[in-house]
């Protein structure tokens, strides 16, 4: 363990308590001489943060708002370490994380690899140690939530990057991470997912918010996955595509919806029902796009 160094990027926006809480989660697994460095970074919060006075822990602010994206890039321009774990501010490290973090890069192979993950509390993968590709995203293998673990020298030399939209839109990333390289899972936890932030990107007021950015986000995806989505999993290609239908008219683009409406793969009955509610007010579309996240529990957004 004396021999690991890995740095913790947590980026945060507009939420001292829960970054107060992540960075203590870390702080507590400094033991038995492991090198850790903390970065924090701020995307541009309105609201005063913590003031943290611990050794090997840089707080860094954006100049502007980015989203999660452009926040976890500089993290990672900043980092020291050959290894970077990413660490969302509304969660935390579970206890002996680390060390056990360590004991399965040292069982493993992982050095060729630009990025390794763990599950997440509320992540789940068939099976241990495999090299996950992108059928195995596409195809449903993994759900919930996994903890990446950044190669950084290997991963700067693919040339890869977050994306820049403040929907998130991390899957493109490791979509094309998967297909490219390989990504080696572990079903080991390292992060426990917590339930307790004031607002997250999934609930539909959030989404309302971000309209136009999660509509640029499901015309980035069907623009560098629409051909195998179509061509192999037509019921993820039919999902992003109503995601672009969908937050073009919670965006006010109208016209885009309809053009989209004419070329998407669903049925008649939808697309009539598509047709009619993009001629509505827009606070009246909004208001069923709400009802329908009630009544269905989940959202539309690309990813």
């Amino acid at each position: 363990m004396n021999a690991f160094a890995l740095t913790v990027v947590i980026t945060t926006y507009n939420r001292p308590a829960l970054l107060r809480r992540a960075v203590h989660s870390v702080l507590s697994e400094r033991t038995g001489g492991a090198a850790v460095e903390i970065i924090v970074v701020d995307d541009a919060s309105t609201i005063p943060l913590p003031v943290f006075a611990e050794p090997d822990l840089l707080c860094f602010r954006m100049t502007a708002n980015g989203g999660p994206g452009p926040a976890r890039m500089q993290g990672l321009r900043l980092a020291r370490a050959p290894w970077v774990l990413m660490l969302d501010d509304d969660d935390v490290l579970r206890r002996g994380a680390l060390e056990g973090l360590a004991r399965e890069l040292d069982r493993f192979d992982a050095l060729s690899y630009p990025v390794v993950q763990f599950a997440s509390s509320n992540g789940r993968f068939a099976s241990d140690y495999p090299v996950v590709d992108l059928h195995d995203y596409l195809g449903g293998a993994l759900t919930g939530d996994f903890t990446p673990v950044f190669n950084r020298s290997v991963f700067q030399q693919t040339g890869l990057s977050y994306p820049v939209n403040r929907a998130g839109g991390e899957h493109l990333l490791w979509w094309r991470l998967a297909g490219d390289y390989g990504i080696p899972t572990f079903s080991r936890v390292l992060v426990e997912v917590t339930a307790d932030a004031g607002e997250r990107m999934t609930r539909a007021a959030a989404q309302i918010l971000r309209a136009a950015d999660h509509r640029q986000l499901a015309e980035e995806t069907l623009q560098q996955f629409g051909d195998l989505l179509r061509r192999q999993y037509p019921a993820e290609y039919r999902r992003v595509s109503l995601a672009r239908i969908t937050y073009s008219l919670l965006s006010g683009k109208r016209r885009a919806a309809r053009r989209h409406l004419a070329e998407a793969p669903v049925g008649a009955g939808m697309k009539a029902a598509l047709w009619g509610a993009s001629w509505l007010p827009l606070a009246l579309i909004r208001r069923m796009f709400i009802l329908y996240r009630r009544q269905s529990g989940r959202g539309l957004h690309a990813h």
